[in-house]
């Protein structure tokens, strides 16, 4: 069955050449659900000789998050392309940290193309908007220098929405000065316009939503600030919006952009969503955009989901031991971890039992966060048949379990283990001593 899906990838990433867009609209989707297990592959794929692949490639690890697809997207920033170059920075967007930050900051240092430029400068400002506060330092100081190109400053404008009323006006107020007509007129723009209408009419909601699909910076991300500001009212749209857009991953991140923007007291609208939605891919963000909310009782809600989820029919797509749904459930289960919770325990342990596909690093992490002793035998089973990299990641959750749990290796608990378990066992603690530690550390100092 693994090696089914590994296949699997191999054929979606090749699927990215393709010029049909309902075929590479269909791989984007389902690569984008699969998740973790196909950054390997879509990180080999940035070392294709075609162009389109590796520009279809980058923004796919951007959706997806793994840690591993950062620095692959880093080294892009270096690439001969320009517009694999500007693909590279826009996509970096979505690894809030302060690597990123740096890595951006150099590109607006030390490259000459100004769409390149410009990339970087609106992937600063969503850093910002995502909470790395060190990202706006470089974006403001470019915004006021008059030296530097119109059309550059004039991407900072995207910072403005998200500057609290007093520091906009501020900036605003100089800028109207400024000796940059293109920079005068555009502050003169904002100006006129004013505070936006706190309810816009439908109409315009339904305007503001199908601008989530554009392919214009400024247009979606205003699309974006705006339903986030409209309150309750956003929700029902947006929620239909992704689940008509349930193929294209970039839509429905954007949409769950502006649901994450509601807020605690707004976001109870959501739990309809989680009890109707049955489309993966929109799932899988409303999860996400409720961990990002972090409303105790809309997180446990998620226990609800997973009870519905797991009565499900067997989809068709799964004939293949690739269940749709199975990172959804993982990231369902991280975020209740993230509270401590351990009310749908008997489910996590079951997707770490489950031999038809590959364990979920997401769940590798709720059941490091809330694990006890009953999980780590099938933490070992898993283990044993799993990649190198979640591996290790299986590692450190059963040590964190046993130094958790104060569990020695001699107990009895283990009398029972297979001897691959019992393999996989020797080798996670003699990997997490002391002494191998050292021992990697010399040997690497060699």
């Amino acid at each position: 069955m693994l090696r089914s899906r590994a296949n699997e990838i191999t054929e979606l990433v090749r699927a990215l050449a393709s010029r049909r867009k309902a075929r590479v609209d269909a791989a984007r989707a389902r690569l984008t659900i699969i998740g973790s297990p196909a950054v390997e592959c879509l990180v080999e794929a940035l070392e294709d000789d075609n162009n389109t692949v590796r520009s279809r490639a980058m923004p796919l690890l951007a959706l997806i998050q793994d840690p591993r697809g950062r620095e692959p997207l880093v080294a892009m920033l270096l690439d001969r392309s320009p517009r694999l170059r500007e693909i590279a920075a826009r996509s970096l967007a979505r690894f809030p940290s302060a690597e990123t930050i740096a890595a951006l900051n150099r590109t607006l240092d030390k490259e000459r193309r100004e769409d390149v430029r410009v990339a970087a400068v609106e992937s600063l400002v969503d850093l910002y908007a995502a909470g790395q506060e060190t990202a706006i330092r470089r974006v403001v100081d470019l915004l006021m220098d008059a030296s530097e190109a119109p059309r550059l400053r004039c991407a900072a404008f995207a910072l403005l929405p998200i500057l609290r009323p007093s520091e906009r006006r501020g900036i605003l107020t100089r800028l109207l000065r400024d000796p940059a007509v293109e920079v005068r007129d555009r502050a003169a723009r904002v100006v006129a316009r004013g505070e936006p209408r706190a309810q816009p009419s439908p109409a315009s909601m339904r305007k503001l939503v199908e601008n989530l699909q554009s392919d214009d910076y400024v247009a979606w991300n205003a699309a974006v600030r705006r339903l986030g500001s409209c309150g309750r009212s956003a929700v029902d749209p947006l929620i239909a919006g992704m689940r008509g857009h349930a193929h294209d991953p970039e839509y429905c991140i954007r949409a769950g952009l502006a649901l994450k923007a509601l807020g605690p007291r707004r976001s109870r609208s959501l739990t309809q969503a989680l009890d109707e939605v049955v489309e993966p891919l929109p799932l899988q963000v409303l999860v996400d955009v409720v961990g990002s909310i972090g409303e105790k009782s809309l997180i446990y809600h998620l226990k609800a989901l997973l009870e519905r989820l797991a009565a499900r029919p067997r989809a068709v797509d799964e004939s293949d031991g690739f269940d749709p749904m199975r990172r959804v459930r993982s990231k369902a289960h991280l975020e209740l971890a993230a509270i401590g919770s351990r009310v749908a325990i008997r489910d996590l342990r079951g997707l770490i039992a489950d031999r038809e596909g590959r364990l979920e690093l997401e769940a590798v992490a709720a059941v490091a966060r809330i694990g006890r002793r009953e999980e780590l035998v099938p933490l070992l089973g898993a283990y044993v048949r799993e990649d190198r990299f979640t591996k290790e990641r299986i590692a450190d959750a059963v040590r964190t379990i046993l130094r958790r749990e104060r569990i020695r290796r001699n107990n009895p608990m283990f009398r029972g283990l297979s001897r691959a378990q019992r393999l996989a066992f020797e080798a996670i603690l003699t990997r997490g001593s002391p002494s191998a530690g050292r021992r990697r550390a010399a040997s690497r100092a060699g």
